[in-house]
């Protein structure tokens, strides 16, 4: 995690994963759980796989309570508000957000947000609070909501959503949206995300003649692979610049890899871990053959020489996409605008996106996302008025969301005007207006993910795989086989628990 203050809620969720794209054995396996940081042993998914009623020790269920009242039971005839934690500028900003529904609902309410638990652990606090009956009326969630559905601790929303003005199913794109469904009912509204995509250099492009517009970025991994040579350099053992590292990917990128190459980890409808599919194995050989071609195969060397992302690592290493020693980086939304925290060089400033290359096996392009999900636990009080004020945060609230922590609004109604500042400000608002229309366009090709009941147990063993394949201590097909029995496995336990 980084050693700076974070700029919002979910950027120290996101930066343990940016850890791992290159770091050592250590980072990676401290990359394996989100969307709330576990260690590896005991990933979050694990305490989440629990049946409906509550396994947390009464000693302990009493503390959260206390917890609790000191923050956020105050408004007695409020719609009672969580959020598993945020910056000030984050938590604050819903209290603009629920005046104005409050101005458009003057019957109904919203408390004061609660933002995180103190030094107690949110989800154990949320479980014990549904299993006690007095849960809290809404809530933002960072762990999949087929997690929670699963042990029965959402309320389903189809019925609502049918009547709702911003929530029918039709309005959301299908991809999110399904990582809120299981079962055949939806349990959680994907209000903000971050979708994926290519980052790259355009002004190195241009210096070495190579063209740089966004229709002109490869289409195939081998494209890709074969671009990426271009840029990287070896001073000897040294490496002084990269193309593209196959070894960056996180465990959301791998989704999205898998989809590009005509699979999945999951299979959502089958309730079936495909991790060991036949395209992921090829996929998996595929960017370890190319990373020991071009990088020689040692992940120690290729971290020591430098960090080839975005933001300062661990270390405090300045990030080196900035100072035009990165071509090409995958990554999301969020980094338009937070690359201009660090000072960037002259070849830094002229970058671009461009969608995912196809793998071998793979039919078209495809994204990721990182969610927001909004839920209404299982025995809320005031259950509808709480669907209200969610409804309205995906239609209206999400626009002033996204004014204060710049995550992408994905339900359809929202206005396509929307720009941020920060990337207006360091280029203009023509390239922002495209940029932000291409991210929104990515929802409607992200693959469905985060949709099964022990997502981050499934987490931990992707990272883990990750890990073993460019580690070599194990092959593509031994590390994708150990994953998959080990999530099929906890998934069979959790459902038969269930």
């Amino acid at each position: 995690m980084k050693k700076v203050t974070p700029i919002n809620q979910k950027f120290t969720r996101r930066d343990i994963l940016r850890l791992a794209g290159v770091g050592s054995s250590a980072a990676l396996l401290a990359a394996c759980a989100p969307p709330s940081p576990a260690a590896p042993a005991a990933p979050v998914a694990t305490a989440a796989a629990a049946p409906a009623e509550s396994t947390v020790a009464p000693a302990a269920e009493a503390e959260a309570t206390a917890v609790i009242r000191q923050i956020g039971d105050n408004d007695a005839d409020a719609v009672t508000f969580w959020t598993p934690g945020g910056s000030a500028v984050y938590c604050t900003n819903f209290q603009t957000i629920s005046e104005q529904f409050t101005k458009l609902n003057p019957g109904i309410t919203i408390g004061t947000a609660q933002c995180g638990a103190g030094s107690q652990n949110f989800l154990e606090i949320f479980l014990a609070r549904v299993a006690a009956g007095n849960p809290p009326d809404v809530s933002v969630i960072w762990d999949s909501p087929v997690s929670l559905a699963v042990r029965g601790a959402l309320e389903p929303l189809d019925e609502l959503m049918a009547g709702s003005q911003y929530s029918q199913i039709a309005n959301w794109p299908a991809g999110l949206l399904s990582s809120c469904q299981y079962n055949g009912a939806t349990y959680g509204l994907p209000v903000a995300a971050g979708t994926y995509a290519m980052y790259y250099n355009a002004g190195l492009f241009e210096k070495k003649g190579i063209p740089s517009k966004r229709e002109d970025f490869p289409k195939t991994l081998a494209d890709l692979r074969k671009l990426s040579k271009e840029f990287t350099v070896w001073n000897g053992d040294t490496l002084e610049s990269v193309g593209y590292l196959p070894t960056q990917p996180d465990m959301v990128e791998l989704n999205v890899f898998s989809a590009l190459n005509g699979s999945q980890f999951y299979d959502g409808a089958l309730n079936k871990f495909t991790i060991d599919s036949e395209q992921n194995i090829e996929l998996m050989q595929f960017m370890l053959d190319w990373f020991v071609e071009e990088y020689k195969g040692d992940l120690a060397v290729v971290t020591a020489a430098g960090n080839w992302g975005f933001y300062p690592d661990e270390n405090l290493r300045p990030p080196l996409f900035q100072a035009g020693k990165v071509a090409m980086k995958s990554d999301g939304f969020w980094v338009s605008g937070d690359m201009y925290g660090v000072d960037i060089g002259p070849e830094g400033q002229n970058w671009n996106v461009a969608q995912y290359p196809v793998g071998p096996s793979g039919t078209g392009t495809k994204s990721g996302y990182w969610p927001n999900w909004m839920v209404i636990p299982k025995g809320a009080k005031r259950r509808d008025d709480g669907f209200k004020y969610i409804d309205y945060m995906s239609g209206k609230g999400v626009e002033q969301w996204f004014k204060a922590v710049p995550d992408l609004p994905t339900n359809k109604n929202v206005s396509p005007d929307l720009m941020p500042d920060k990337v207006t400000e360091m280029r203009d608002e023509t390239f922002a207006k495209d940029m932000m229309s291409f991210f929104r366009g990515q929802l409607d090709v992200a693959t469905a993910m985060w949709n099964s009941p022990v997502q981050n147990f499934a987490n931990d063993q992707i990272t883990r795989m990750k890990e073993q394949v460019f580690t070599r201590t194990a092959s593509p097909k031994d590390a994708l086989t150990e994953a998959q029995t080990a999530c099929q496995a906890e998934l069979d336990k959790v459902l038969k628990g269930a």
